[in-house]
């Protein structure tokens, strides 16, 4: 048997292993062992099954029992086994209980009569006797739940490391969003405010009526192996004034397509930080869909330390996939509220079309990786620029802040740092002063247009 055929038994064991659990634990049950078995026979039955997942149960109760019991019984005797033998589809065959008696599941003895009809009727099922190989042959083995559980924590860590596309995660968090939620005790959650403010002039009870119908005080956003109401594995939910758990449907999950989908981020509360970067997930603000060739979502992304962060994101959709998104954090437990200037940037009533901001943004994130909100919105007295960005000057020619400094004759770092540093209403103007301050500070000539 190769690695990668093992692998494939291993993965079948913890799915083996999660299907069981839930009826396991009502039972006061637990798996001791899971053993995989290339080739089984059931003695003096005729009756051999390829693939045979073999899980022996024991009571999560044994030792407690051990420590109680004053009897003289032997350990054999408080400790009776319990088997169930599964097919490669983990479709049950048979069981044995505590005194060795042996029972075939109805359906599987169904399934032998569809499949052939003349072979079941040379079966001695009735004769059956269940025992364990005495050697494993050298395509089986067995795992206890211990290293079940490992393997499947292993297979959990590559998920969360597939979602958030790093390598580096070690650990996780999850939540079933089907039980009661206590926010204060999650650790893979983030929690939200919803009548906070995400741009100028709406806050997310605003955009999601659903939120405001249901009564919902706080929300929530969990990574998750399944939600309820939601496909994907990031789920929105809220607790209302009673404490009660609430989904909100309205959040309409697109992580299929979005899984590692680029976005244009402001990176920073104060705008001072705009890069591009990929998500984990989105999720479409079901009553703003798309309208005027724009859409509105929520981003999500696992970032420092394994924290949630959610974002805002607007969409030109005339824009290749890679270059539509614009995205602004929301504000959560860990996050602090972005300022004005960064609200009323992302407020559509405000801002209404983003294209521009869009394109303004890709030649200095293709050159340096990142960006600043004032270099996309439209003052252009606010725009940070670098010693050999291309200025257009009122006349129609072009010119560079360096070649401005060579005229002024000081460093090119400085004339851009008086350039950057200044107030003015155009670049003109902007370079008309500089150039006075120089020639009263040092002397040097005015340039010549």
């Amino acid at each position: 048997m190769d690695n990668k055929e093992r692998k494939k038994i291993e993965q079948n064991m913890v799915k083996l292993s999660n299907n069981m659990e839930k009826r396991l634990e009502k039972n006061g049950q637990e798996i001791e062992t899971i053993g995989y078995f290339k080739d089984f026979e059931f003695k003096g039955s005729g009756l051999g099954v390829n693939d045979a997942y073999i899980v022996k149960l024991k009571d999560a109760e044994t030792k407690s029992k051990k420590r109680k019991a004053k009897s003289k019984e032997s350990d054999d005797q408080l400790e009776k086994n319990i088997y169930e033998i599964y097919d490669k589809d983990n479709n049950l065959i048979a069981t044995v209980d505590e005194q060795g008696n042996l029972k075939f599941d109805p359906e599987f003895i169904e399934s032998l009569k569809e499949i052939n009809e003349a072979l079941f009727n040379t079966l001695t099922l009735e004769d059956a006797k269940f025992e364990l190989p005495k050697e494993l042959g050298k395509d089986d083995f067995v795992l206890t739940k211990a290293e079940i559980e490992e393997i499947a924590n292993e297979m959990k860590l590559e998920e969360v490391s597939k979602i958030s596309k790093s390598k580096k995660i070690d650990s996780y968090s999850e939540i079933d969003t089907k039980k009661a939620i206590q926010f204060d005790r999650m650790n893979s959650m983030q929690e939200i405010d919803p009548y906070a403010k995400v741009t100028g002039t709406e806050t997310l009870a605003d955009m999601v009526p659903e939120i405001k119908e249901k009564g919902i005080t706080k929300l929530g956003v969990v990574y998750s192996n399944a939600s309820k109401g939601q496909a994907g594995r990031f789920s929105f939910v809220g607790v209302d004034k009673n404490g009660k758990v609430q989904n909100i449907n309205s959040l309409e999950s697109v992580q299929g397509v979005t899984t590692g989908q680029t976005v244009t981020s402001i990176n920073s509360r104060d705008g001072s930080k705009v890069e591009q970067e990929q998500v984990a997930g989105m999720v479409r603000l079901g009553n703003r869909g798309t309208t005027n060739g724009q859409e509105e979502l929520l981003s999500l992304k696992i970032g420092q330390y394994g924290i949630l962060e959610v974002d805002y994101v607007r969409a030109d959709l005339s824009k290749d996939k890679n270059e539509r998104y614009l995205s602004a954090p929301v504000e959560t437990q860990n996050v602090k509220p972005s300022t004005k200037e960064v609200r009323d940037f992302m407020d559509k009533s405000k801002n209404t079309e983003i294209d521009d901001e869009l394109d303004k943004s890709k030649p200095e994130l293709k050159r340096d990786g990142k960006t600043e909100m004032r270099n996309m919105d439209d003052t252009a007295s606010n725009d940070l620029l670098g010693p050999d960005d291309i200025i257009v000057l009122e006349n129609g020619k072009k010119t560079t802040l360096r070649k401005e400094a060579g005229k002024a004759k000081i460093s090119p770092e400085e004339f851009t740092r008086r350039y950057n540093s200044r107030g003015g209403k155009t670049p003109d103007e902007k370079i008309d002063a500089i150039q006075d301050e120089v020639e009263e500070e040092f002397g040097a000539p005015k340039r010549n247009r």
